[in-house]
């Protein structure tokens, strides 16, 4: 039978190992609606100026109300959709304009891991084929007995037993969903991972269970996660990286402890404070002072100056003219505000 751990080869981070993922300046745009009849359409920015580096082996995770870009850059990421600025490396190599079969050889270094493991499974496939079907599209088996103990050795992967490799997707609980979608995402052995909200649509005593198993995946086979979620918690849990968006730019960047005990910018901290504590006692720094939501201001930003100044007690002058760049302050934090000394 098929050693499925040993087809992964794990490697283990290395502080001098070049970044897996790096994006620079990457935008998303998006035609919106027209301007009168006959008139041109309006170009809606969903990702402006996004900008980070992902060492290998290691997972970042994307924050942000619904709206602000999270899986729109997840899409970008794996090319999924056209870039109007920008660009993407993948282990070095610029993926930007990567199209037909360069593209197709990417997805095999790259998967995704569906929000919904209701509608991501066809319900008519059963979860032999349903695995096996990327080792068949991509040529790596021929057939489907041949792919049968590859995923065998996926169910044991992701605890489903050997059983139910003949069962149809309809007879399974959410998170036992979840889990075929992960071993459909492990079949063809990828560095990179982008689990969108993989635990959103499930109950909360299931998810757990999920994060964990993604973790000691990550353990074993060395897989690096872009893991995109709203829940904060979960967040905390299986990110070594932080990064929150909102209205499509990142607007800070830090590791996790750094983004819950010490956030430096104003959106950060009204995000934090929106998170119940049931310990007052245990208040997040940053949280005891930030408004509870952002006034109606910033969402309706004029253009000029910072977009967050009328929710920071901070804001100068600086704040009025000119918006904050999205920079690298002490300790490697990165944020776009003027407040904090820049390196």
């Amino acid at each position: 039978m098929t050693d499925l751990s040993n087809r992964f080869n794990p490697a283990q981070p290395v502080p001098s190992e070049p970044p897996i993922l790096s994006v620079r300046g990457l935008c998303v745009t998006f035609d919106g609606p027209r301007e009168g009849l006959w008139g041109p359409p309006k170009k809606v920015q969903a990702l402006d100026n996004i900008t980070f580096d992902l060492a290998r082996g290691k997972t970042l995770g994307l924050v942000g109300e619904s709206g602000s870009g999270k899986s729109t850059l997840g899409r970008a990421i794996m090319r999924r959709l056209p870039l109007s600025n920008g660009r993407v490396f993948f282990e070095g190599k610029d993926i930007t304009a990567v199209k037909g079969e360069a593209l197709r050889r990417l997805t095999r270094n790259i998967q995704l891991i569906f929000q919904d493991p209701y509608t991501s499974l066809n319900p008519r496939m059963t979860v032999l084929e349903l695995i096996a079907e990327p080792l068949l599209v991509h040529g790596l088996v021929s057939s489907i007995d041949e792919a049968r103990d590859q995923v065998v050795e996926l169910l044991r992967l992701v605890n489903l037993p050997v059983e139910t490799i003949d069962r149809f997707p309809h007879s399974f609980s959410g998170g036992q969903r979840q889990r075929i979608g992960i071993a459909r995402a492990l079949a063809l052995k990828p560095q990179l991972i982008i689990a969108d909200e993989p635990v959103s649509a499930l109950d909360v005593s299931v998810r757990a269970q999920v994060v964990n198993l993604m973790q000691d995946l990550q353990q074993e086979l060395g897989l690096t996660y872009v893991f995109i979620a709203h829940d904060l918690s979960v967040v905390r849990h299986i990110s070594h990286d932080i990064a929150i968006l909102h209205r499509g730019h990142m607007v800070e960047m830090a590791g996790r402890d750094a983004i819950y005990e010490a956030p430096e910018h104003p959106y950060t901290k009204v995000l934090l404070s929106a998170v119940p504590e049931p310990d007052p006692s245990h208040r997040r720094n940053g949280g005891v002072n930030a408004p509870k939501t952002l006034p109606t201001q910033t969402l309706a930003f004029d253009g000029v100056g910072c977009r967050y100044r009328k929710c920071c007690d901070k804001a100068g002058g600086h704040c009025q003219r000119e918006a904050p760049p999205f920079a690298k302050h002490e300790g490697g934090h990165w944020a776009a505000c003027w407040h904090v000394g820049m390196t």
